[in-house]
């Protein structure tokens, strides 16, 4: 262990902030749009970086479904009101729209009830996530209006749908108009409905939505002992205008950490595997959708842990304990956060956003943001932990420069970037090195165990779930013995506890985060731990003895049958690992 915190050392001592500024000021000289040419030029000079470093690229080309915002004009009593329009969002006829205009507060489902919207233009406060965009199409709105809380209008794509569409899940994208306006435009907008009851707008939108061709890139730093077994370190590099922190700190920050461990190279057990992604911004992560679909079979059987960053180092962002991270891999975050910053990690369970786009195949996760901001510096923070997971995050977003024209190098703070590299680099030889992964399955045991009970509270007895929770049970005892044989495996045996680790940790993450099958993928809404169950809620809102009530059951009693059997194959596994 001495030997392996001296690596350790020689690694985070070794990161370079020069290096990292340099490789983002030379990222965030294009604008990243996906599937254009200043976003190659990006994806060129990232590959020559690798290939300087002596790393073998691949770059793959994939078609994928991808919208970018072309312009919108919005006005009101003949007054102009600067407005920009969404990815995904339709575009209006070329004479645009007139339509009355209503405030529905948060535009949550419940501000919809007691309105009747159906042909006007909603105004909703807050940034356009798709939650609220889905909101406002199922109550009948013909268009929507953000008010954003900023005063620089923060660009979003609006759609629910997760990668790029199949025929079964085409209708997720958005039916209806939709623009965001800043705090200013916002206050004018509420100034007329005030005076003027339901005023008009009048609303035009381009949106250029079809078909692209947008790059992957993958490079590889082969592993000693078993190379075939990875590390995925990925990130996104299009961005919204310059994108110095959203992604291109992030993506220095991955050259940076591949840098510091190449002279420890053989030091490395396992491969770490660089995976640069188009789509994050204007596909809803369709390149990392495309990656997964494509090369399931190696992620399935090969890759112990995804790896995520996105935007890194900003100015203030000084909050590094509630970066995301699932049960298993949340001690390999704490240890790291620690021995960089001294501080302790407390975490964030991962919501649909970001690249997560290997939960269905099982694949356990750490981090996207590693830092944020102090609670009550950003005015969209709320909007942005509904997006990231749900409600109780402590940090305070990324800043208020995120998704805007104004996300520029010196929106960065040279120290802190330093700081989130040492985590990340840390975290990655920690993964790389160790003989036994640092998987902790007896913590991802509890976890869902915890959750089942919650759902068998919730049930009411309108839903058996005992058995499903007696063998959560059996499972926890289970990784609990196993977990404890494994940290005193000996080499011999340890390519064989790794496998255990693999296998039964698949199966932990899939039901704590996924409801469709290990194919798919669910939709970019949020969802809440052990999905599968959700529907326990309108269970509840039935009558019993009702026909929705019969309909609901029938569902779940299939997807309890899943529940128990991937809990079944735990157990199994599990028995068979102790029997090493």
């Amino acid at each position: 262990m001495t030997e392996h915190n001296e690596v350790r050392d020689r690694i985070v001592g070794s990161v370079s902030g020069e290096r990292l500024m340099a490789d983002t000021e030379e990222i965030a000289r294009w604008v990243r749009l996906s599937g254009t040419e200043e976003e190659r030029a990006a994806f060129d000079y990232v590959e020559k970086v690798l290939g300087d470093l002596g790393l073998r690229t691949t770059r793959h080309a994939a078609r994928a479904y991808v919208s970018l915002p072309d312009g919108a004009e919005l006005s009101i009593g003949g007054e102009y009101v600067p407005a920009i329009t969404h990815s995904m969002a339709p575009a209006t006829p070329d004479d645009g729209l007139e339509l009355p205009l209503v405030q529905v507060a948060a535009g949550s489902p419940e501000d919809y009830a007691s309105e009747d919207v159906e042909g006007w233009a909603v105004l909703v406060d807050g940034i356009a996530i798709p939650e609220k965009a889905l909101a406002a199409q199922k109550a009948g709105a013909a268009a929507s209006v953000f008010a954003n809380a900023d005063e620089y209008v923060h660009e979003m794509i609006v759609s629910t749908l997760w990668g790029s569409p199949t025929p079964e899940d085409h209708d997720r994208l958005p039916t209806i108009p939709m623009v965001s306006v800043g705090a200013a435009g916002a206050e004018t907008l509420r100034r007329y409905c005030e005076e003027q009851g339901n005023p008009t707008v009048h609303l035009i939108t381009k949106v250029l939505t079809r078909w692209r061709e947008i790059p992957t890139l993958v490079a590889q730093l082969d592993g000693t002992e078993e190379p075939e077994k990875f590390v995925l370190f990925s990130g996104h590099i299009d961005s919204w205008h310059r994108g110095a922190m959203d992604n291109g700190s992030a993506n220095a920050l991955m050259l940076e950490v591949l840098r510091v461990l190449l002279p420890e190279r053989g030091n490395l057990r396992r491969s770490l595997r660089l995976a640069f992604w188009s789509g994050h911004s204007h596909g809803r992560y369709a390149g990392s959708t495309w990656y997964a679909d494509n090369f399931w079979e190696d992620l399935e059987e090969n890759c112990v842990l995804h790896l995520n960053v996105d935007s890194t180092g900003g100015r203030g962002a000084t909050v590094v304990t509630e970066g995301q991270a699932m049960a298993e891999t949340k001690k390999v975050a704490a240890d790291a956060v620690h021995e960089i910053t001294g501080e302790d990690f407390n975490g964030s369970r991962f919501g649909r956003s970001g690249d997560q786009s290997f939960m269905a195949l099982g694949v356990p996760s750490l981090f996207m943001f590693v830092s944020e901001q102090p609670l009550g510096q950003d005015a969209s923070a709320g909007d942005v932990a509904e997006l990231l997971g749900g409600p109780g995050a402590k940090g305070g977003g990324v800043g208020w420069w995120w998704h805007t024209t104004e996300d520029t190098p010196d929106k960065l703070d040279p120290e802190l970037l330093v700081r989130d590299t040492k985590i990340y680099a840390a975290s990655a030889y920690r993964l790389l090195s160790e003989e036994v992964l640092p998987l902790d399955v007896s913590a991802s045991a509890e976890k869902l165990l915890s959750h089942l009970r919650t759902w068998e509270k919730k049930a009411e007895g309108r839903l058996d779930l005992s058995a499903a929770v007696s063998r959560a049970e059996e499972v926890v005892g289970l990784a609990t013995g196993f977990s404890a044989h494994s940290s005193t495996a000996e080499d011999a045996r340890a390519a064989r506890t790794n496998e255990v680790l693999m296998r039964v940790g698949k199966i932990l993450v899939r039901l704590n985060y996924a409801a469709s099958d290990p194919y798919g993928h669910d939709p970019a809404v949020g969802q809440p731990p052990v999905p599968l169950l959700a529907p326990i809620d309108h269970l509840l809102a039935t009558q019993p003895g009702s026909d929705g009530e019969a309909e609901i059951l029938t569902l779940l009693v299939r997807r309890r049958n899943r529940v128990m059997h991937e809990l079944a194959v735990a157990v199994r596994g599990l028995r068979r690992g102790m029997e090493q």
